[in-house]
């Protein structure tokens, strides 16, 4: 936004503003400024702009959103686990052949093969 007082700085400094800025001058100051485009900042808009996840309104949505599906999959293992530890999910009988017992019919999950 140019105010009034200032002025584009002229062919005297031509290369002063970097990466597409705008040179001004203002006649109380000794030095030149510059107005940087939308992705460059700094005294001569040699630096790159990264904004941060802060500025889009949909960044924290995603953040949030992405926290929570963590927490319902770690909610949901962990349920998983406690029912299948504590025999609130069926589990088959064992069936003994020789030295290896076999547990029939593994269709819910907690079920395994074991020696």
């Amino acid at each position: 936004m140019r105010t009034d007082h200032e002025e584009l700085c002229g062919s005297s400094y031509g290369n002063f503003c970097l990466n597409g800025g705008t040179c001004y001058t203002l006649p109380t100051a000794s030095s030149p400024f510059c107005r940087c485009t939308e992705n460059y900042t700094g005294p001569r808009c040699a630096e790159i702009f990264l904004p941060s996840i802060k500025n889009h309104p949909g960044g924290e949505l995603f953040a949030a959103l992405l926290a929570s599906v963590v927490v319902l999959s770690v909610l949901v293992a962990g349920a998983f686990f406690f029912l299948c530890r504590k025999g609130q999910i069926p589990r088959t009988t064992s069936i003994e052949h020789g030295d290896t017992l076999i547990e029939a019919n593994s269709s819910n999950g907690c079920n395994k093969i074991t020696e």
